[in-house]
């Protein structure tokens, strides 16, 4: 079954119009704090977006793709603004993963692979309740803005992923390298 799972896993990037049910994200969440973590550290923090929030957020999202694609003020930015607006508010649920930040740069590094493991597990969860989720860096997860509005101090956590999730508006098929391309053995 297990086995099952991980191979159904699948990014997602289109969802159908229909609401996530906070307890649903909760499950995933929980799943995720089952992750291995050197020395409990726990080092994962989970920030679950409201509308107002959401609305927020995407006014930042939509600006720095805007920004970074076309000239501020002409028709282009404004009609990939637009477009990143509607892709933004698009996904039925946001959830920000954060890392808390370590001085010692060995746990730096064994706490964001504890914080990859925990979004692993968020995922796995999320397919097995028939939700998908696409794991996204970028930009607004740099913004002094976003910062704020989280009330959060980047000297104390770095985000490290936004999790959109909802129920998948088609089934996406993809392939891996077989195990004799990716594995090498010695005696």
């Amino acid at each position: 079954m297990f086995n099952q799972l991980v191979k159904k896993r699948r990014t997602t990037y289109q969802f159908q119009p229909v609401t996530v049910d906070l307890a649903k994200i909760n499950e995933c969440i929980d799943a995720a704090i089952w992750a291995p973590n050197h020395g409990m550290t726990q080092p994962w923090q989970f920030y679950v977006i409201g509308e107002q929030t959401k609305i927020q957020l995407m006014s930042i999202y939509a600006q720095l793709r805007a920004d970074k694609r076309a000239e501020s003020g002409s028709p282009e930015h404004q009609a990939i603004y637009e477009k990143a607006c509607k892709r933004f508010l698009g996904n039925p649920a946001t959830v920000i993963v954060g890392q808390v930040k370590s001085e010692n740069p060995v746990v730096y590094k064994e706490d964001y692979a504890a914080c990859s493991c925990a979004i692993q597990n968020f995922q796995l969860m999320a397919t097995e309740l028939g939700l998908g989720v696409q794991w996204s860096t970028g930009p607004i997860l740099q913004s002094e803005q976003t910062f704020s509005i989280l009330n959060i101090h980047p000297a104390e956590i770095e985000l490290i992923g936004i999790l959109y999730l909802g129920y998948p508006a088609c089934e996406t098929n993809q392939t891996r390298k077989p195990r004799s391309e990716v594995t090498q053995y010695f005696d």
